[in-house]
């Protein structure tokens, strides 16, 4: 299985959404074994930061929890409100990200087979 900030990388880099243009926010996203990947939007356009750098919005899970959330087996919102994932800052962020790594997304399942 892939580190994850490189599927991370794998998902997000180079990805644009014209809804986004004109914002700048990032997500800090930790999981339970210590590792944190930090995604930034600017103008549209996702990559990765480094991990050191302030987010907007934190979320807080385990690795195979976010896994599930991208093969579209959970859905974020319900994630977070079951307690599976722990969310601080602001919550459009979190939601923001959703719609990068979206369900049935044919990239994220093939990046996280």
């Amino acid at each position: 299985m892939l580190q994850a900030r490189e599927l991370i990388k794998a998902l997000v880099v180079g990805r644009r959404d014209a809804r986004l243009r004109g914002t700048r926010k990032s997500c800090a996203l930790e999981f339970s074994d210590d590792e944190r990947v930090v995604v930034e939007v600017n103008d549209g356009e996702f990559g990765v930061v480094p991990e050191c750098a302030s987010a907007d919005c934190q979320l807080s899970c385990s690795l195979d929890d976010f896994l599930r959330i991208l093969r579209g087996e959970q859905n974020l919102i319900t994630a977070i409100m079951q307690g599976r994932v722990g969310v601080r800052g602001d919550m459009a962020v979190a939601q923001m990200l959703q719609s990068v790594v979206s369900p049935g997304d044919e990239q994220a399942l093939e990046v996280t087979r």
